[in-house]
């Protein structure tokens, strides 16, 4: 996901019902997680000393970090049934590897579109939200690549509508506001109306599931989210309900904030997510959630597009 212009959109009647399961791993009349959608846990990582003398001495002597998430993407990042236990596949990642710095993580809940600012102005040290890096916000912050992730759309199982990613003109697609997905979509509409056709009808939410919500309902004709996200939907929607359309594209790395000047705590957590790469940790997190198709080889800060 980007920060882009804010916009707003109205909520459908009934947007909770599937949206609440998306938003949570589904669970079983016990109030167990059922086998089938079980939270993975999240493996040990014991501290290298080494890589823990890189992290700048304010931050060490505190023992933790405070980072800004969204968590409503899931499997990215999104709330325990608590709703307060950050869970989710990124969530794991950067816990492990600021295992590695021994850091502790706190996550803070809060708006998508407020965590670049909050990172800028020091209200957290990180930021972890599956943001897409790219030039843009390289300017403001610095970011961490660690994962990949390309932009994949989704319709009811038969595809009623016929939607056509690449000529969607005259349809009614939901979206998450805010995100790259949003930018998407509105150059796809302008572009339809340069050439004469209809312009996208585009419903704007605040998270993906109350998107999803609307296509599993028929309000929408299809959306459009990170690849992983897309997935998770049609696995929690149940079998029948959604596919997808077509191919992922424009995969490009996910990364994890810093202060523009803090450039010492950057480098470090780059080295953590180089460690958890070289013993294993990474692949393990990302086959536990079943998003091994997004792994990176190395980790760089602010990585060249």
């Amino acid at each position: 996901m980007a920060l882009l212009k804010p916009h707003s959109a109205p909520l459908t009647l009934g947007a909770l019902s599937v949206a609440g399961v998306l938003a949570l791993t589904a669970c079983g009349g016990d109030g167990g997680a059922s086998e089938e959608t079980a939270t993975p846990e999240a493996p040990a990582v014991e501290v290298d000393e080494e890589l823990a003398a890189l992290v700048p001495a304010d931050v060490a002597e505190a023992g933790s970090v405070t980072i800004g998430v969204e968590a409503s993407y899931p499997p990215g990042e999104y709330l325990d049934e608590d709703g307060e236990t950050a869970l989710g596949f990124n969530v794991d990642l950067v816990t492990a590897a600021l295992g590695k710095l021994g850091l502790e993580a706190e996550w803070v809940p809060t708006a998508f579109d407020s965590i670049v600012i909050g990172v800028d102005t020091g209200t957290y040290d990180l930021g972890s939200s599956s943001f897409t890096v790219t030039e843009e916000r390289m300017e403001q912050v610095n970011m961490i690549s660690y994962f990949s992730s390309g932009t994949q759309w989704f319709a009811q199982t038969g595809n009623p509508q016929d939607v056509d990613p690449d000529n969607a003109c005259g349809m009614r697609i939901a979206v998450q506001s805010d995100t790259t997905h949003d930018a998407d979509i509105e150059a796809r509409s302008e572009a339809c109306v340069e050439a004469g056709e209809e312009a996208i009808t585009i419903q704007k939410f605040e998270n993906q599931p109350l998107a999803t919500e609307t296509v599993v309902s028929g309000v929408n004709d299809a959306s459009l989210a990170d690849m992983p996200t897309a997935v998770y939907a049609l696995e929690q929607t149940g079998e029948g309900v959604l596919e997808l359309i077509g191919e992922q594209y424009d995969a490009a790395p996910y990364g994890v904030l810093t202060h523009k000047e803090d450039t010492e705590l950057a480098e470090a957590v780059a080295a953590a997510f180089n460690a958890i790469i070289e013993d294993g940790t990474y692949t393990e997190i990302l086959g536990e959630w079943g998003v091994e198709a997004g792994v990176l080889e190395t980790a760089e800060v602010n990585p060249e597009l």
